[in-house]
């Protein structure tokens, strides 16, 4: 699923960049994209913990990292390291939050019950899934899902250009920051 994750990221960066943009001046929409894969981290670290017995004192299955308290410590621990390099404080844990949080939408979509992403509030597990799993051997999960994620990104994109004009893409490839000169 990690290609719907990419492309619902995007669309959502896309748009979260226009209101930054048109309220602060600034587009850091960029973490929402980079964030977007950080819960399936638990991925690797279960292959790790079947490979090399007793690595981590306790078993790491999927969707153990899908939970509220990823989505709010790695904001936070995110926020502050790009504070170090220059990136506002508040940017970071927002977009950083938003990504997290698209990606838990995104496979509440797709599975039925999905995970618990209200731990450690609660142990009930949560998902709509309202488009079924196809899982297929370039990873997408649903043709369907990845559909109308392409559609939703190119209206984000659509919507951006005419609201702001083509002029966006420059500030966002530029790491969100409108330069002094004018074109």
């Amino acid at each position: 699923m990690h290609i719907e994750h990419l492309i619902y990221s995007a669309a959502l960066a896309v748009l979260v960049g226009m209101i930054f943009s048109r309220y602060t001046g600034r587009d850091p929409s960029w973490i929402i994209i980079a964030v977007a894969f950080v819960p399936d981290i638990d991925r690797p670290l279960e292959i790790a913990n079947q490979l090399f017995k007793n690595v981590f004192p306790v078993a790491i299955r999927h969707g153990d990292l899908h939970n509220i308290l990823l989505l709010l410590g790695f904001s936070l621990l995110f926020a502050m390291i790009l504070h170090w390099f220059g990136i506002r404080f508040i940017d970071g844990l927002i977009c950083s939050a938003i990504g997290i949080a698209a990606h838990f939408f995104e496979d509440a979509l797709v599975f039925k019950p999905a995970y618990a992403f209200l731990w450690p509030i609660t142990a009930q597990t949560f998902g709509l899934g309202i488009m079924k799993e196809t899982r297929n051997v370039f990873g997408i999960a649903s043709s369907t899902v990845l559909v109308v994620g392409i559609i939703l990104l190119a209206g984000a994109l659509l919507l951006r250009t005419i609201i702001e004009g083509t002029g966006w893409w420059r500030v966002f490839l530029k790491g969100g920051r409108k330069s002094k000169k004018s074109f």
